[in-house]
């Protein structure tokens, strides 16, 4: 049997249909929007590390600052002039007294800064003659330029420290 006309209509080419776009917008506007969604993603990732870093750094008391800064002038005890390391272990001292006990030691001479800490209920005997040491060793060593060696320098440093922890001294009481 002869093929007939509708079996031919088969055999010809069928239109193809373009090609069909499935992404609901542009390429170019969905690409920017995913870098817009990166860099929000690692600006929020970002600022989450900074604020878990920043909860999770605590803030020091006036007591471990004076401590952190005494040991650090401590470990320099050795090169360090007297003169310097006096005045450095001093401020250290005096503004660990103000920002701990509220006392003016950073605005007062170790006379009047003497006399405040013996109406003071903080200081009692024994603390008290440590801080005349400290202020008389140190004083000698800043105004009236006694010689002074590294010795001296770890002296006035025990004695700083000691009066900041608040503990009674075993080798500097003697």
């Amino acid at each position: 049997m002869p093929p007939t006309a509708d079996a031919n209509a088969d055999l010809l080419p069928h239109e193809i249909a373009g090609p069909v776009w499935y992404l609901p917008y542009p390429l170019p506007v969905m690409i920017a929007a995913g870098l817009v969604l990166l860099f929000a993603l690692a600006l929020a990732v970002w600022a989450f590390v900074r604020w878990r870093k920043r909860k999770a750094r605590r803030i020091l008391t006036a007591r471990e600052r004076a401590l952190a800064a005494l040991s650090a002038a401590r470990a320099r005890a050795g090169e360090t002039a007297p003169y310097e390391f006096s005045i450095e272990v001093c401020d250290v001292l005096r503004s660990f007294l103000g920002a701990e006990h509220h006392l003016p030691a950073t605005t007062q001479t170790s006379y009047e800064f003497l006399q405040t800490a013996r109406g003071s209920a903080l200081f009692d005997a024994d603390r008290l003659s440590r801080l005349t040491r400290f202020l008389d060793k140190a004083d000698a060593i800043k105004f009236a330029r006694a010689d002074a060696t590294a010795a001296d320098n770890d002296v006035l440093a025990a004695l700083a420290e000691d009066l900041v922890k608040g503990e009674v001294p075993d080798a500097v009481a003697a």
